[in-house]
């Protein structure tokens, strides 16, 4: 392969204009420039500097002297770095939040570091921080309902979310910097200052057994620690969620940790041991006040509230997991166009089949289909797993954790009948044995079709497999007859099995359609 080739070669999608999101926080300044502008966006790079602009500010009212210099330094910095990418001046999204709110030189540093980034920065207020973050949630997960908490360094943010309707929200002076400033550290001084801040707040007591959305710095360091400490298989936060019970245990152990002790721990985020036992101490104080169901830890927050703000309304009605799901096989199928007629495929043999489909379980059999080829080009020994490890750790959105591993098992399936290594077993351990041996089926049909088509497109749609009178029925065309052979009937023998069904093959000169137009049109 020549060098002229070479150099046009990008395992990014052609055409993709970049975005970027600057968010100025009390605690942090990070960059994030995404890959596009997409319901799924997928951040290309993401910088963070731990300025702690809001150290001092209730003692000084002012920004912190001793770090404003190297904030304004990574600004210029974070600037440049979205120059490189490729970001346009009209796509960088800069904003500010609580610490530059409240500084009484907030007005100061914001000249300084408009000129640092060269475009204009907004300082967004309480309501509107509470509502981007909710936005973020909004965007990260399928209909959420429930009260969505933003943990920040100067303060946190409470907000009423049912699917795409806001109310209750509020702003509290209870970020986990300020927490630990006001209190220098002391963390029984804290309670109080919590208790009375919640108590201000009516409509919490009227929001017992709804799901809580946790999202910032400190609270996914808080998750990322549990999940360390119990040698969890996932890695990806966004999405884990504990029980209300399970959570008030945590956050006891972790907020009478030192930052001495914390800092020992396997998993504890560097730079955030000091705020991890404030934060802790929040949640805690929180979960007892609303008496939630769940506690759901979210990735998605202000910056990606930013992102979904900028959509147009076709495109927040798409579904963030088929979204991502349509862009990773784009770039790593041989043909994603043989991932959607799949889709199609397999809805005819569920439609008729005793394996009754709910909404989401429909999604996560597409999503399956869309990424049953992503690891073609690994060694065939480790493509299972391959697949397994990429699917459980990828940045998806619209997911939880059971969805996520009921996922990667389904395209483990497409490769491996029997679970090995140590990954797989941890990740069937976290689905009931149903939702395991359904994604046995799904794995196994769509090894079957990748059997019959090579994974290239136009032959599915010429076949069908269906369930009929006790049978499985796989369908051929005349002129695909010589297909047929003792590797596909024994891949139709391993459906057929788990589905407890007899496997037939039969070939005719036209075979009915029974596509339903699917998830993707024609």
């Amino acid at each position: 392969m020549d060098n002229s080739t070479l150099g046009s070669i990008s395992g990014r999608l052609p055409g993709a204009r970049p975005v970027a999101v600057i968010d100025i926080g009390s605690n942090s300044i990070r960059l994030v420039v995404y890959e596009r502008l997409t319901r799924a966006p997928t951040p290309l790079f993401q910088e963070k500097a731990m300025c702690g602009l809001g150290r001092y500010l209730n003692e000084l009212k002012r920004l912190n002297p001793e770090t404003v210099p190297s904030a304004l330094a990574s600004l210029a910095r974070f600037r440049k770095l979205a120059d490189i990418c490729g970001v346009r001046e009209r796509d960088i999204h800069p904003f500010a939040t609580a610490a530059v709110r409240w500084a009484e030189d907030g007005p100061d540093f914001l000249a300084k570091a408009e000129e640092a980034c060269g475009v204009p920065i907004r300082v967004i207020g309480n309501a509107e921080e509470a509502e981007l973050a909710a936005t973020g949630v909004r965007a990260g997960f399928v209909n959420p309902r429930g009260i969505v908490g933003d943990l920040g360094g100067g303060s946190m943010e409470l907000v009423r979310i049912n699917g795409d309707t806001l109310s209750d929200q509020i702003s509290l002076p209870l970020g986990s910097l300020s927490l630990a400033e006001r209190t220098h550290g002391e963390k029984t001084e804290a309670i109080p200052i919590i208790e009375d801040a919640l108590a201000s707040v009516d409509w919490l007591n009227n929001v017992r057994g709804e799901n809580f959305y946790a999202i910032g710095g400190t609270w996914r360091a808080l998750a990322k620690l549990q999940m360390a400490q119990t040698n969890y298989p996932l890695s990806a936060v966004h999405g884990y969620k504990m029980d209300a019970r399970k959570a008030l245990q945590i956050t006891a152990r972790y907020a009478n940790n030192s930052p001495t002790g914390l800092k020992r721990l396997a998993g504890m985020s560097a730079g955030r041991e000091e705020t991890v036992p404030f934060g802790a101490l929040l949640l805690n104080s929180l979960i007892r006040k609303m008496q939630p169901s769940d506690v759901v830890f979210s990735a998605f927050g202000v910056r990606e509230g930013t992102i979904y703000r900028l959509l147009s309304e076709a495109e927040r009605a798409e579904d963030p997991l088929l979204s991502a799901c349509e862009t990773v096989a784009t770039l790593r199928a041989r043909s994603p166009q043989h991932g959607r007629e799949l889709i199609e495929w397999t809805d005819g043999l569920f439609a008729r089949s005793n394996e009754h489909e709910q909404e989401d379980e429909r999604r996560l059999r597409h999503a399956a289909c869309l990424l049953s080829d992503i690891s073609w080009r690994a060694h065939p020994d480790y493509r299972g797993e391959q697949s397994a490890v990429l699917i459980s750790q990828s940045a998806f959105a619209g997911i939880d954790h059971p969805g996520r591993a009921f996922l990667a098992l389904c395209v483990y399936h497409r490769y491996e009948r029997k679970l090995q290594g140590e990954l797989m077993p941890k990740l069937a351990h976290l689905l009931p044995r149903p939702l395991q041996k359904r994604a046995l089926i799904i794995g196994q049909t769509v090894r079957l079709a990748h059997t019959l088509t090579a994974g290239m497109k136009g032959q599915l749609p010429q076949t069908t497999l269906l369930c009929e009178g006790g049978k499985l029925v796989l369908s051929l065309p005349t002129k695909l007859e010589s297909l047929d052979g003792e590797q596909l009937r024994r891949r139709l023998r391993s459906v057929a099995r788990e589905m407890a069904l007899q496997p037939e093959v039969v070939v005719s000169k036209h075979v009915k359609q029974t596509f339903f137009g699917g998830l993707f049109g024609g």
